[in-house]
């Protein structure tokens, strides 16, 4: 009777640690931009907006996924410096009028 409490309460302990692990890894990174229209509005319209980017010396190249309403747009992939990308990295990886035309179609 003692050895099965045990082996119950050992699983419950693992189940209840597992959920929480779960819980901590599946959380995203949240980036606010101070970059104003139309990327803010992009940024607060659409689901998620994700950012892929690579580094590679001195340039990184990067694209835009936005996502939203089962519907996902993507950029072009651009090579930008590192210092610019540091300094402003949605407005180098996604240009204005691009922006603005997936503004549009959400």
């Amino acid at each position: 009777m003692k050895a099965y409490l045990l082996r119950v309460f050992v699983l419950i302990g693992l189940l209840v640690s597992n959920g929480v692990y779960a819980q901590s890894t599946v959380m995203a990174d949240k980036v606010y931009t101070s970059e104003g229209y139309p990327y803010k509005n992009l940024i607060m319209k659409a689901e998620r907006v994700e950012l892929i980017y690579s580094e590679e010396g001195s340039t990184t190249t990067c694209r835009v996924k936005v996502h939203s309403n089962n519907q996902v747009l993507e950029s072009k992939n651009v090579s930008v410096s590192q210092q610019d990308f540091s300094n402003a990295p949605i407005t180098q990886c996604l240009a204005r009028k691009t922006a603005k035309a997936f503004l549009g179609q959400l």
